[in-house]
């Protein structure tokens, strides 16, 4: 009842609904109604009275259901939103009467069908959002007859065919193009110039390749460009580079692109700019890149050489905060002018070929997060100056040679969440500041190194920690029975890692199901505690039953005693289970033939005895070798029958059958065989005519015998002599 009203904004107010039906509405002069971001689930019928709308925004709400054809009517809409609902029909041909329309966004819905070839009338539209839904079949040609298009949006789709030149015949106006992620191909002629200059393209997974697409060679206002996985395989053009000082962020990347990846010059004044270019097949080494470069990618390629550093003098600042080039074949030490990069965020260098000592400037990256230094043959002892960074979350410095000990290089380090020093030559008792100060930590890996002593009991006091291996050092001592306090473990839940610049910062090897595996987008699940390969005494604390989110309990090749806990089966999400190599005895409980995710089991070589329990979970694990070297264990699937057994305990015995029927036959020989001697024996002794008639029988035949034996000798003679 408000006639003079022109513009109401109800936008994020938590609305649940707005009736469909009033009395009466009198919003004569209403032109702008925002009602985003609020719980709608369906657009009151009376609107579709205001005819008088020139801007309606339903975007972020719940609506559901199909775009009601009354919006025809509203023919002085310039401006409609309705992004991120739940429509679940077709686009209607009646939104393509809106001869007004300039915005158009049906962004991330659920609309199927195809894009309507009348989309073509909407002659004053300048931005049209179809992106993130399920809409199939192709692109219509009368998209390229739109004048003032300047941005669209059609990304994350089904969309299938061929994009051509006209498309694109009239676009003058374009500015941003998004077509990423659909089965799209561009077909475009060697000479086309394209009639527009964009600022903006992000055609990643689309089918360009294999020449590098000349029609950019005319884009000279491009600022934002994504190839990502377009099937290019062609070297990077000259006019590219010379073309592309404007870009701020390339992708390239997941490509087979070789040449020389160094493509831009230093731009004075110019924006930090990012440079992806990843996955492809760039060789060859360059000796220094642009300071002004924000972020560098170069991982997964052929690179050779030394590591790049940035080119600097005493008065250039560096812009680089995320440098990753990891999976080359880069060689030589680290150069410490990399230390002058001191916003640097993300340096990944892991899985190259490089060698010597860290440099102990490392510590003035005080803004670094993630570090990984896996894979390759660095040594030397880590320089104390590690300690200083204190915003560092994720350390990769596993399988290289480094030496001595950790001392207190890392008691500063309280926001690490990833701690991997695996598979080095490192010595040094386990620190107990490692559960002082590193009480964030989820992710604790000290594989095969050379640690010694006891477990501390400090480390009980992680409870984030999700990932505790320190298989194959000289730990001695017991278990600490206090590894209930690992909370993350006690349930399945998910953490949700830190967002990674780096993959290669989310991967993690860990001996599991009796294969060495690596971790990368399903770490976030895992629950594992390995502690093989060490010199542990003492028994298996009942504590460690409490945690019921375990997947993965290795305890192989220590000195463990006493029994397996009888609450094992508590462990029900348990997927691998390795106490070989130890000395446990007794039963195995009952309670584990109930963990019905187990797939991996190891108990060899132990002094366990008694019936291996029945159940479904267990009758799957068919190898006998998982139970040998335990002479007291009997039952499925071993051979040997456990006492009171009437049958041989064969695994795949499902009942009496033919091989019980044999079985009674053999044992029947010998008593059989005795009775019969016995009886013809009685015979003989008593019945002295059947006893005459016998021996006659039996010299009879042994005369016969010698008889042919000498007639052959004879023959055999005869034939000699002639």
């Amino acid at each position: 009842m408000l006639p003079s009203l022109t513009s109401l904004e109800l936008a994020a107010c938590k609305l649940p609904t707005i009736p469909d039906h009033l009395s009466q509405v009198n919003l004569t002069s209403l032109a702008s109604l925002d009602l985003g971001g609020n719980l709608l689930n369906s657009i009151p019928l009376w609107l579709f009275n205001l005819t008088g709308l020139v801007q309606l925004n339903l975007g972020v709400n719940s609506i559901h259901g199909p775009i009601h054809d009354a919006f025809d009517q509203m023919t002085s809409l310039v401006y409609l939103d309705l992004y991120d609902n739940n429509i679940n029909t077709s686009i209607p041909k009646s939104l393509c009467n809106m001869s007004n329309l300039a915005y158009l966004n049906l962004g991330y819905n659920h609309l199927e069908g195809s894009i309507p070839s009348e989309i073509g009338h909407l002659a004053q539209l300048t931005k049209l959002i179809l992106s993130g839904n399920n809409l199939k079949g192709s692109v219509p040609s009368s998209l390229g007859k739109v004048k003032k298009l300047q941005i669209l949006y059609i990304s994350n789709n089904m969309l299938t065919g061929v994009l051509s030149e006209l498309h694109f015949e009239k676009l003058k106006e374009l500015k941003k193009l998004t077509i990423y992620n659909n089965d799209l191909a561009l077909n475009f002629s060697s000479s086309w110039i394209p009639p527009f200059q964009l600022r903006y393209i992000d055609m990643a997974y689309m089918k360009i390749g294999p020449r590098f697409p000349t029609w950019l060679q005319n884009q000279r206002e491009l600022e934002e460009l994504n190839l990502r996985g377009t099937g290019i395989s062609d070297t990077i053009p000259n006019w590219f580079r010379l073309n592309c000082c404007n870009i701020t962020t390339l992708d390239l990347s997941f490509n087979s692109i070789s040449g020389n990846p160094l493509l831009f010059r230093q731009i004075n004044h110019g924006p930090p700019r990012g440079m992806l270019l990843n996955n492809n097949k760039f060789e060859g080494s360059f000796a220094s890149f642009p300071p002004d470069i924000l972020e560098l990618d170069l991982s997964g390629n052929l690179l050779k050489g030394n590591v790049p550093i940035p080119d600097v003098d005493t008065t250039t600042t560096v812009a680089m905060q995320f440098l990753t080039l990891n999976d080359n074949r880069l060689t030589g030490t680290i150069p410490k002018e990399l230390c002058k990069m001191n916003r640097l965020e993300t340096l990944d260098l892991s899985n190259n070929q490089l060698s010597g000592r860290l440099p102990s400037c490392l510590g003035n990256w005080r803004n670094l997060r993630e570090l990984n230094l896996a894979k390759n043959s660095l040594s030397g002892q880590i320089p104390g100056s590690l300690g200083d960074l204190e915003n560092l979350v994720i350390l990769h410095m596993d399988r290289n040679k480094f030496i001595g000990n950790l001392g207190l290089i890392s008691q500063n380090l309280k926001s690490l969440q990833f701690l991997d020093l695996g598979e080095n030559d490192l010595e040094d008792f386990i620190p107990a500041w490692i559960g002082e100060k590193l009480l964030d930590l989820e992710f604790l890996r000290l594989e095969s190194n050379n640690f010694q002593g006891g477990i501390s009991y400090k480390l009980c006091q992680l409870t984030k920690l999700q990932v505790l291996n320190l298989a194959g050092n000289h730990l001695t001592g017991s278990i600490p029975y206090c590894f209930n306090n690992f909370s993350m473990m006690l349930n399945d839940a998910p953490r949700g890692l830190i967002f990674t610049r780096s993959p290669t910062a989310r991967t993690l090897s860990n001996f599991f199901k009796g294969r060495e595996l690596e971790f990368t987008s399903n770490l976030v699940f895992l629950k594992s505690i390995s502690l093989s390969n060490n010199k542990l005494v003492g028994e298996i604390p009942e504590e460690i039953m409490d945690l019921a989110g375990l997947q993965n309990l290795n305890l192989s090749k220590n000195h463990l005693s006493g029994r397996i806990p009888d609450r094992i089966g508590n462990l029900k999400h348990l997927e691998s289970l390795d106490l070989s190599i130890n000395q446990l005895f007794g039963g195995i409980p009952p309670s584990l033939s109930a963990i019905n995710s187990l797939s991996y089991l190891n108990v060899s070589y132990n002094n366990l005895s008694g019936r291996i329990p029945p159940g479904n979970q267990l009758q799957t694990l068919t190898d006998p070798s998982i139970y040998q070297g335990n002479g007291g264990l009997c039952g499925k699937p071993l051979l040997k029958n456990c006492p009171g057994d009437n049958t041989p305990a064969s695994f795949y015995d499902t009942g009496h059958h033919e091989s019980d029927h044999f079985t009674w036959f053999y044992a029947g020989i010998g008593p059989g065989f005795a009775i019969g001697l016995v009886g013809v024996l009685s015979v003989l002794h008593f019945k002295k005519s059947w006893r005459y008639a016998y021996f006659k029988f039996v010299e009879n035949a042994h005369s016969s015998c010698v008889m042919i034996a000498l007639k052959a000798s004879q023959l055999r003679r005869g034939i000699s002599t002639d």
